[in-house]
């Protein structure tokens, strides 16, 4: 049996079908990988902030070191000024000049160097005539030892030079 030959135009159809559904598979690029440029993105912000970070950081420590230069200058000033007033001071007390000044006024040295001893009742009238000079309490020495004198002297003033 004989088996009839197809016409061409099924077996045009029958291959233009394979072509149609292959037709309607289309390539496609691959999806861009976006994380480089993200990534690299980050980095240049991350670096530009700690760029602007230093930056600012910079300026306010060459601040500060002005503000330090400034009051260290101010300190050695006033170190001379005091230094200059202790001198000053030292000249004023010195007991040269003091008897110089004393001379001056007419003061002559004491003969004696011995304590007149007084009596308390007196001592008392005359602390409460002149009444309070000030808040501290006064301590009144009655011994007339004068090593004792001096070391009461010496105890109330320790701090003093």
């Amino acid at each position: 049996m004989a088996v009839p030959l197809r016409s061409s135009t099924e077996s045009a159809q029958r291959t233009a079908e394979p072509a149609r559904r292959s037709a309607s598979l289309k390539l496609s690029p691959a999806p861009r990988r976006r994380w480089p440029a993200v990534l690299g993105s980050f980095a240049l912000l991350v670096i530009l902030v700690g760029m602007l970070a230093a930056a600012v950081f910079h300026t306010q420590l060459a601040e500060r070191q002005i503000r330090i230069g400034v009051l260290e200058r101010s300190v050695n000033e006033e170190r001379e000024r005091f230094d200059e007033l202790r001198h000053r001071r030292a000249e004023l007390r010195s007991p040269v000049r003091l008897a110089a000044a004393a001379g001056d006024l007419g003061m002559n040295p004491g003969d004696t160097g011995t304590f007149v001893e007084l009596d308390p009742w007196q001592l008392a009238q005359q602390l409460a005539a002149a009444g309070i000079v000030d808040d501290q309490s006064r301590d009144v020495i009655i011994d007339t030892d004068p090593l004792e004198q001096f070391s009461d002297v010496k105890r109330v003033s320790a701090g003093q030079p």
